[in-house]
């Protein structure tokens, strides 16, 4: 097991997303996540299908199917780009082990370990948000049965359920009804695994490289007093392998970045909708509840992501700082490759397409939040 972000391993190894020790190999039990949320997605679409064949459409009951799918495809979808990059990201997850030649061990163990605390915290959050997202449908049971539409009679559709199931078969009795309950359930508690832990994952790789960054300027500042050309000449050479290891880290998560920049808006647009046009209370909640959620994921990352640019580019004004003109001519070599590069921020991306900063967070967030005006 990697000497480093260990609690991310096991849950991924909980669910056989984890690599295993010969990398290349493949196993359909790595696709088992996106195989059970595929499925679940089956009844959902044939419930929005059927709603459309009634007289009276009813576009809240409509949105719920969409916002029920668009969170089940954002699983599919993060689960399969992290499958195909298993190799690199297993690799890179490693790499961190590296870092110790450069900076004290108690140091990225800090980091470590502040990370996992946080990690688990925002999992808590997920464990308590799914419970009520799965409760108050229950809370909500005689207002549905009250207001059920004409299809969930046809069809034999239960009230209570997280989102409408539409089966070939009534499933509206004990216990077929409590049975698909449990099963909706489940499936949100996975799918809030999946996105949670890669999503923490990622900042757990950018909060590691950003420690590394804070750690670099220090030595930089350090290097004043320093007069030893063969000393100053080897930290110099930090700079180059933490940039390569920061470049793998871009390569590795690109695709999954692409979700926060294109279906986050569409999410949080079907949500915003919802909550504002829903006339039960106990529905806008639990929706809200869905918002926060998809909200703090995509800050989190949006968040790191403009710390990483930050550090990164604070490297230039600290290597000017340094009397590097006091130096050797293959020291003041070093120094202008550093700061030639550091000119050029270290990002993360989604698919060459935009900077996971905090300027694409308000950018995400801006359109849903017009179209709700």
């Amino acid at each position: 097991m990697p000497p480093y972000l260990k609690f991310f391993v096991k849950a991924l190894t909980m669910i056989n997303m984890w690599p295993q020790e010969s990398i290349s190999t493949f196993t359909i039990k790595q696709y088992y996540v996106s195989a059970i949320t595929t499925i679940t997605t089956f009844p959902i679409i044939a419930d929005l299908v059927a709603q459309f064949q009634e007289e009276n459409i009813s576009f809240t009951n409509i949105n719920e199917n969409f916002v029920a799918l668009s969170a089940l495809f954002g699983v599919i979808y993060v689960s399969l780009c992290f499958i195909n990059k298993k190799k690199e990201i297993k690799t890179l997850v490693q790499d961190l082990a590296t870092f110790e030649n450069y900076s004290p061990k108690s140091l990225i163990q800090k980091t470590d370990e502040s990370l996992e605390f946080y990690t688990k915290l925002f999992i808590v959050y997920g464990i308590v948000g799914n419970a009520c997202y799965g409760l108050l449908p229950v809370l909500n049971y005689d207002y549905c049965q009250n207001h059920k539409p004409s299809h969930m009679v046809k069809y034999g559709i239960p009230c209570g359920l997280v989102v409408r199931f539409l089966l070939p078969f009534k499933c509206d009795y004990f216990p077929l009804a409590e049975l698909i309950a449990l099963h909706e359930c489940a499936i949100c508690m996975l799918g809030t695994t999946v996105i949670m832990v890669i999503t923490m994952l990622i900042c757990g790789v950018l909060i590691h490289t950003t420690t590394q960054l804070k750690y670099f300027r220090k030595i930089i500042a350090g290097l004043t007093t320093q007069y030893d050309t063969e000393t100053l000449e080897k930290k110099m050479k930090f700079c180059v392998k933490f940039h390569t290891a920061i470049i793998e880290a871009d390569s590795c998560f690109t695709q999954m970045m692409l979700l926060h920049i294109t279906w986050t808006g569409f999410v949080i647009s079907v949500l915003g909708f919802e909550i504002t046009t829903t006339s039960n209370y106990i529905e806008a909640v639990r929706f809200l509840m869905h918002l926060l959620g998809w909200l703090g994921m995509l800050f989190l990352v949006c968040y790191h992501g403009q710390n990483l640019v930050d550090e990164s580019l604070a490297i230039s004004d600290a290597i000017y700082s340094f009397y590097w003109y006091k130096k050797e001519v293959i020291v003041q070599k070093y120094v202008l490759l550093i700061l030639l590069r550091s000119h050029k921020p270290l990002t993360l991306k989604a698919c060459g397409m935009k900077v996971m900063s905090l300027a694409t967070f308000l950018a995400v967030i801006e359109p849903p939040r017009l179209h709700l005006k």
